[in-house]
């Protein structure tokens, strides 16, 4: 599990770019410090740009159908890789975000 250095603004996307010997069954999960789930990639070795978006609630925390929006992070983004080889490094993470 590696972090992030410390963001404070709201979450564009990321790209992850993998190691060239990588294997399929590589997953990768990017949370928050609360450890809210912001992006979960599973059996993939292919570099993608993601763009993670949070589904939105009214003040009764009832699903808003068909409304999302960016991340709001006040920290550290935790990175964890599991079911990849011991490679150095597995993954690169090139994190966008709009700063506050």
């Amino acid at each position: 599990s590696k972090k992030s250095k410390a963001l404070n603004g709201f979450l564009l996307d990321i790209k992850l770019n993998y190691h060239a010997s990588a294997p399929a069954t590589t997953d990768v999960t990017i949370t928050d410090v609360d450890s809210n789930t912001i992006l979960t990639v599973t059996d993939n070795k292919t570099d993608g740009l993601f763009a993670p978006r949070q589904k939105l609630v009214d003040n009764a925390k009832a699903d808003i159908t068909n409304s999302h929006d960016r991340f709001a992070v006040n920290g550290t983004l935790n990175f964890a890789i599991a079911q990849c080889d011991a490679l150095n490094p597995a993954l690169t993470a090139t994190i966008r975000y709009l700063r506050l």
